[in-house]
C-alpha cells in the first residue's frame, strides 16, 4: 500500500468491512426477491435458483405521439372499456326495436278434393308493446351506455397520462445513463487511477485515494440504479401500449 501507515491500513480495513456489509445486505434483498418471484410463478421454494440476464440499456424507438396512439388502440384496459360500450350500444338498439309493434302474418292452404275448391286462409295479427315498460328499459340501457362512456373516458385519461409520464421518465433516464457512461464513470475511474499513482509515489494522502475509490463505487451503483429505473419505465410502456422495445 505504498507509504501508507498503520492508520491508513485501519481505514482501509474499515472500508472493506463496510463493503462486505453492503454485499451481505444485497444478498439478503436478492434472496427475498427470488422467494417472492417463485411464489408469483407458483414454483417450489427449493427449486433451482432463478438466473437473470445481464441488464443492458435499450433505446426507445417511439415518440410520445406514437406511444399515445398505440395505447388508444392496444391498451387492454381501454379495449375492455370499449367492448363494454359496444355491448351497451347493442342493448340500446334492442330497446328501440322493442317499441315496434309485433306483426304476425299467416297463410294456410288445404286441398279439399276434386269436387270442391281448395281451401285458402290468410291470418294477420298485431301485438302492441307495453310502452311504459319499454321506455323504462330504454332509459336504463341509455344510462348504462352513458356510464360506460364515462368510464372509458376516465380510464383513457388515466392510461394516456401514465404513458406520457413513463415516456418522460424513460427519455430523461436515457440522457442520465449517457452522462454516467460517457462522463461521470470514466472520469471517476481516471481520477482514481491518478490518485492511486500519486499515493504510491507518496505524493497524495490516503484520504484522497479512498475518496476517489468510493466515488468509483458510488457512481457505478448510481448508474446501475438508473439503468433499473430506465428499463422499468420501458417495461411499463410495453404493458400500457402493447409495443415491443427491442
Amino acid at each position: 500500500m505504498g507509504q501508507g501507515n498503520q492508520q491508513d491500513v485501519l481505514k482501509a480495513q474499515l472500508q472493506h468491512t463496510k463493503i462486505l456489509q453492503e454485499i451481505a445486505h444485497h444478498h439478503q434483498e436478492e434472496g427475498l426477491l427470488e422467494a417472492q418471484i417463485k411464489q408469483f410463478l407458483g414454483r417450489s421454494q427449493d427449486s433451482a435458483d432463478i438466473v437473470t440476464e445481464t441488464l443492458t440499456a435499450r433505446v426507445l424507438p417511439y415518440s410520445a405521439a406514437d406511444l399515445l396512439q398505440k395505447a388508444r388502440g392496444q391498451n387492454p384496459d381501454l379495449r375492455s372499456k370499449q367492448a363494454s360500450i359496444e355491448e351497451q350500444t347493442t342493448q340500446v338498439e334492442l330497446a328501440h326495436k322493442n317499441f315496434r309493434p309485433d306483426l304476425n302474418v299467416g297463410y294456410m292452404y288445404q286441398h279439399t278434393g276434386s269436387q270442391a275448391r281448395d281451401y285458402y286462409m290468410a291470418t294477420f295479427g298485431i301485438r302492441l308493446p307495453n310502452r311504459g315498460r319499454q321506455k323504462a328499459e330504454l332509459a336504463e340501457a341509455e344510462q348504462k351506455q352513458e356510464q360506460a362512456r364515462r368510464e372509458l373516458d376516465s380510464e383513457s385519461q388515466r392510461v394516456l397520462s401514465e404513458v406520457q409520464q413513463q415516456y418522460v421518465k424513460a427519455k430523461t433516464s436515457e440522457e442520465r445513463l449517457k452522462i454516467y457512461k460517457e462522463g461521470l464513470v470514466p472520469q471517476s475511474e481516471a481520477t482514481f487511477r491518478s490518485a492511486l499513482a500519486a499515493y504510491q509515489s507518496n505524493r497524495q494522502d490516503f484520504e484522497s485515494l479512498l475518496s476517489a475509490f468510493l466515488d468509483v463505487l458510488n457512481l457505478d451503483l448510481e448508474y446501475r440504479s438508473e439503468l433499473v429505473d430506465h428499463e422499468s419505465s420501458l417495461a411499463e410502456l410495453e404493458r400500457l401500449t402493447g409495443v415491443d422495445v427491442p
